[in-house]
């Protein structure tokens, strides 16, 4: 479904700053035809406000979908009726047993457990990985090392960083307040953080798809490192990068602090003609929740997604982790402390386990905590592939995750209830293919041990 960047300063300034996901899939979706550019901005305004009911969402996402096709995907008709159709707050084991009783009916793939383990056999891998069918993990593999100076090995009970994977969590938060009119996705930024600079421009809906044309503040050297410092590397001088990295990333910043920084900046383009993966998108969207609530990001998601599913296994910090990163860089590996979780936030504080994770995906299999028409909006991929916090190709869903030392990936397939879960404690440049990151190792699975 994706494939990881495989440059050099990108990949690098991503596992130095804070999660990210794919760099390529960014180039992919954003470097769309004039035509489709300049056609976006109504597609994206007719969805957002025919959504109102749910007959009409089911008739714009499909309407979308065709009209939308990527590169990568043939137009398929997504099936949703696994789902619970009104489903609300409860607990997770209610809601599990709703769609059991209304599964899918389109039955798993086969997977080649064979095909699986020659090819971790033929890869160096640093982590934990699973599959899941039909509600059971049938797969699962554990390598490395989650502790490296205690000779300690990594393990499915191992927590581990989430990175951009988080940004699931935001936008079903941002769901949850659009269901209880604290807000609209048709709003404009200015009804909630009217002191940056470009606010009247931009809808939260474009904020969630990735349309807003924000600069990321991971490009824009505002945390003290910049792609253009990253370009012209000195690798005779690469003492001085680390102690220049292990300075920034365990340096706190606040959400005041991230506005002022991004209001220098121009948007790149027009609101809603474009996509461009940006990470300032969530930030933005985590400083709404706490402006809407009186209550801290993490604390928001523990107390209305975590508990009331009974995820027990996943953290929004990174209090819990009993893995430590590391960050490889051609020969040399840096042992990295992780990045202050004021930098990763709402676009990546998110730790777990494997596990964790995986219950989390069935709860959105289920459509936990939410309507089935807010659901449907966070699944509409639109004109881009990107619904809210998640790539969209047809029935399938996917996000990629990157922070210091880590980087991780998720894929769903809502049709077969197939899920692939890749999480790894090293973070490498992706240029070696004997060293491949979870992405890509996803993507392998997807294409060749998924029949």
């Amino acid at each position: 479904m994706k494939k990881s960047v495989k440059i050099l300063a990108g990949i690098l300034s991503l596992s130095i700053l804070a999660a990210s996901c794919s760099k390529k899939e960014e180039e992919t979706r954003s470097t769309r035809t004039t035509k489709e550019s300049e056609t976006a901005e109504e597609t994206v305004e007719s969805t957002t406000e025919e959504s109102s009911s749910e007959e009409t969402t089911k008739e714009t996402t499909k309407e979308t979908t065709e009209e939308t096709t990527t590169e990568a995907t043939t137009t398929e008709e997504t099936t949703s009726e696994s789902t619970a159709e009104e489903t609300t707050e409860g607990s997770s084991e209610e809601t599990s047993a709703e769609s059991t009783s209304a599964s899918s009916s389109a039955s798993s793939r086969t997977f080649d457990k064979g095909a699986t383990e020659k090819y971790f056999d033929s890869i160096k891998f640093d982590g934990v990985a699973l599959v899941s069918q039909n509600r059971n993990i049938i797969w699962t593999k554990e390598s490395g090392l989650a502790d490296r100076e205690q000779g300690i090995p990594n393990s499915m009970d191992k927590v581990y960083e989430l990175g951009s994977i988080t940004k699931q969590f935001t936008a079903v938060a941002i769901m949850q307040l659009v269901e209880q009119g604290k807000i609209s996705t048709e709003d404009t930024l200015d009804k909630y953080i009217p002191e940056y600079s470009h606010a009247k421009e931009i809808t939260i809906h474009q904020l969630l798809n990735m349309t807003s044309g924000i600069s990321d503040y991971l490009e824009t050297g505002t945390l003290g490192i910049s792609m253009s410092d990253l370009m012209q590397i000195d690798f005779t001088k690469l003492d001085a990068l680390e102690q220049t990295v292990r300075s920034v990333v365990t340096k706190p910043i606040t959400g005041d602090w991230m506005i002022e920084q991004m209001s220098y900046f121009d948007l790149e383009f027009t609101p809603g003609t474009q996509f461009k993966y940006c990470n300032t998108n969530y930030y933005f969207l985590g400083i709404i929740i706490e402006r809407l609530t009186g209550m801290k990001y993490d604390e928001y998601i523990r107390k209305n997604i975590l508990e009331p599913l009974n995820l027990t296994e996943l953290y929004p910090d990174i209090d819990h982790l009993t893995t430590k990163g590391r960050t490889s860089l051609l020969f040399w590996d840096f042992d990295f402390p992780s990045q202050d979780p004021t930098i990763s936030y709402a676009v990546g504080v998110m730790t777990g386990t494997a596990e964790g994770l995986l219950k989390w995906e069935y709860a959105v299999l289920d459509g936990a905590l939410l309507t089935k028409e807010s659901w449907d909006k966070i699944f509409d991929g639109g004109a881009f592939g990107y619904g809210y916090g998640f790539y969209v190709e047809g029935h399938c869903l996917e996000h990629s995750g990157m922070t210091l030392g880590y980087n991780t990936d998720v894929f769903v397939d809502r049709d077969t209830e197939d899920i692939i879960i890749i999480l790894s404690n090293t973070q490498t440049l992706g240029t070696v293919p004997m060293q491949p990151l979870s992405g890509d190792i996803s993507e392998y699975m997807q294409k060749n041990c998924l029949k």
